[in-house]
């Protein structure tokens, strides 16, 4: 559909020519001056070529038009933006400030070279540019050579193509696993989310201009669940499975809260940190991972526990929404909280002390399945 309109926009602008052109042909005919034969059969149909068909302010004198419709939408392109170059007006100033440009400053580049480097933005039919995607897996070592051939012997940030005795002043990116030009890779240096993930390792690896910008764009999001990528980080981290464990007894103690309407002052503290780690499990982004690592996250986490849980202990409506253990029938109130000596109900989500819990015995499921039978039982009394 665009290639058709930027055809038919194309056509309207011959056309035009066209008829300027034999309007300049009827007036020199009425001044008694005549072409010959060979000169009218120039202009029988559309005009196959032009020379200097150029304005003289585009920048591009001495340019051949080339007005043969063609199919391809690159030269379509060029020909309209010759010929809407002729109908660009410039201000007084813009004159002004041209004028002043000395003329061995001026590019000279041709319009298809400009429209190539342009294209450089969207890719090309051998190289396209990096995407933006979160990598989980760690590259394996290579032999560069073996790498650039992959990459066909151009950079990967830019397309440039690169000669075989350029091929050690290529950078590698430990984030891509690719190798880039000078230009594409300065030298920057970033943790690498695979790393921290499977192997807890926080060292600064080079990484390339293009992938330092994302991983700086994406590091205060809560992107990584640690139990979907890597559930053994758990184990290889003490100091990320006590996180796990705060963590849960805060996830329920802030639903506990918010229906308290005296907890008002408690959940202003869980303010202190990010949202996600309280809402949400397993949830971390890569400052988190980071402050977890240093040790400043855990402290932090323990004291907004310390005061909630010193709330629930003393408020009398908090203390209502308490469960009892229906195995062992104790006074002793249990909440989803108390991770340490609570198990629930993975059905109906009923508390139950540790030692007292069997699976497939909850006296509340039972009682639900007994109703539902008993329901679905047709009466024996005659209505």
């Amino acid at each position: 559909m665009i290639i058709a309109s930027l055809e038919k926009m194309k056509c309207n602008i011959l056309s035009q020519q066209q008829a300027e052109s034999w309007g300049v042909e009827e007036t020199s005919a009425s001044d008694g001056s005549y072409h010959t034969d060979s000169e009218l059969s120039s202009y029988s149909g559309v005009r196959k070529s032009d020379s200097s068909v150029t304005s003289s302010d585009s920048g591009y004198e001495g340019k051949l038009l080339n007005l043969e419709c063609s199919n391809s939408a690159e030269a379509t392109a060029q020909e309209l933006c010759r010929a809407f170059r002729k109908y660009w007006l410039q201000t007084d100033s813009a004159s002004v400030l041209k004028e002043e440009i000395p003329r061995e400053l001026e590019s000279s580049l041709n319009l298809a070279e400009e429209i190539k480097i342009i294209s450089k933005l969207r890719g090309s039919s051998g190289w396209s540019p990096p995407r933006s995607q979160i990598i989980f897996n760690i590259h394996p070592s290579v032999k560069r050579d073996a790498v650039v051939a992959a990459q066909n012997f151009i950079c990967v940030g830019c397309g440039t193509p690169i000669e075989s005795k350029y091929i050690r002043r290529l950078r590698y990116c430990d984030y891509l696993g690719k190798y880039f030009c000078d230009c594409c890779h300065s030298y920057a240096q970033s943790s690498i989310p695979a790393r921290i993930l499977s192997k807890w390792d926080f060292k600064k690896y080079y990484v390339c201009n293009f992938s330092k910008h994302l991983l700086d764009s994406i590091w205060q999001h809560p992107i990584f669940n640690v139990s979907c990528i890597n559930k053994t980080l758990y184990t290889k981290s003490k100091e990320m499975d006590r996180v796990r464990d705060t963590q849960e007894q805060l996830f329920h103690l802030k639903k506990l809260l918010k229906t308290c309407r005296l907890a008002e002052s408690v959940l202003k503290e869980f303010k202190q940190v990010p949202s996600h780690l309280t809402e949400e499990l397993h949830l971390f982004s890569l400052d988190d991972l980071v402050k977890i690592k240093r040790g400043q996250l855990l402290p932090l986490l323990k004291d907004i526990l310390k005061s909630s849980t010193s709330h629930v202990d003393g408020c009398e409506l908090c203390q209502a929404k308490g469960f009892i253990c229906e195995f062992c029938q104790s006074a002793d109130l249990l909440f989803p909280y108390q991770t340490a000596k609570c198990k629930r109900c993975p059905a109906c989500k009923t508390c139950f002390h540790k030692a007292c819990f069997k699976s497939g015995g909850c006296p509340k499921c039972l009682r639900i399945s007994a109703r539902r039978t008993l329901s679905e039982t047709p009466s024996l009394v005659p209505q």
